[in-house]
């Protein structure tokens, strides 16, 4: 994993102005021709289509979680009040209430559950409405398609690529659930990256996406072979994140330091361009 001490390197800085899938469609990003360049779009659409696939499915499964888990709570609501009433009145029927303090403890353990499940509902039951709302109206791929840039990450940077995000993925999540998908793509060799102001999609790992700009600020790392993506707080990720990004190594010139200013929207200086490498 990139060591935070190359958070103040500054050797270029661009300021902004502004788990299981079908085995066909995983064979078409195993298939793939190896091309690696800025000039044009290089992954095929089929590629796009996969992962756009990939993407969806997630959303889908996402939603149909949250429709579990609010239909979830609102059985245990039921439960929980039910056992409250049938607490309450056995509890207030007894001659002698110290003669069978436990029942009437759970009189407040029930009453206490249900309040707190029934105070979660609404909130699940609104963002219940809103994944199933922003899954059948918006796809993240369509804005990311609309200009961008794409290549083909190979060999030691790929490798690099999938420890960074692995790494990063630990803060959050046990590392053994995703040990499959990532011996997967240790395997292949390659992932595709796509970048746009609009968004970045990393092969199968991650995608965020924008209908609006999301780019905050970029920079340019290690003689131009990492890429260092700031984003844009926005309504659902109300704090800023930074992804690092490997570049090929071998393709990187002028030319591609040009392309990547223009695509986050960056007036061409002379002063914010590093010699081309070689």
């Amino acid at each position: 994993m990139v060591e935070e001490e190359r958070d103040n390197v500054n050797l270029v800085r661009i300021s902004n102005e502004d788990e299981q899938y079908p085995r066909h469609s995983r064979a078409i990003l195993e298939t793939s021709p190896s091309i690696i360049s800025f000039e044009s779009s290089n992954i095929p659409p089929s590629v796009f289509d996969v992962l756009n696939e990939i993407y969806s499915d997630r959303t889908h499964r996402k939603c149909v979680t949250i429709s579990y888990f609010t239909l979830l709570s609102m059985s245990l609501s039921v439960i929980f009040w039910i056992c409250y009433w049938l607490a309450y009145n056995r509890c207030q029927n007894l001659e002698d209430p110290e003669s069978n303090s436990f029942l009437c403890d759970l009189v407040t353990i029930f009453e206490t559950l249900t309040f707190v499940s029934l105070s979660i509902i609404p909130f699940l039951f609104l963002y219940m409405i809103y994944s199933w709302i922003n899954y059948f109206c918006y796809n993240p791929m369509d804005s990311i398609r609309k200009n961008c840039k794409d290549f083909k990450l190979e060999g030691d940077q790929w490798k690099k690529q999938l420890n960074y995000y692995y790494n990063k993925q630990k803060i959050k999540y046990l590392n053994c659930f995703h040990y499959k998908q990532k011996k997967e793509l240790y395997e292949r060799g390659y992932g595709y990256i796509i970048l746009s102001s609009f968004g970045i999609v990393i092969d199968e790992l991650i995608i965020l996406s924008n209908r609006k700009n999301l780019i905050d600020n970029a920079i340019l790392l290690e003689d131009n072979k990492l890429l260092k993506l700031i984003f844009k707080r926005t309504f659902t990720r109300p704090w800023k994140i930074h992804i690092l990004v490997y570049l090929p190594e071998h393709t990187i010139h002028q030319r591609d330091l040009e392309q990547l200013q223009k695509l986050f929207h960056i007036q061409n200086t002379n002063d914010s361009i590093s010699p081309s490498s070689t």
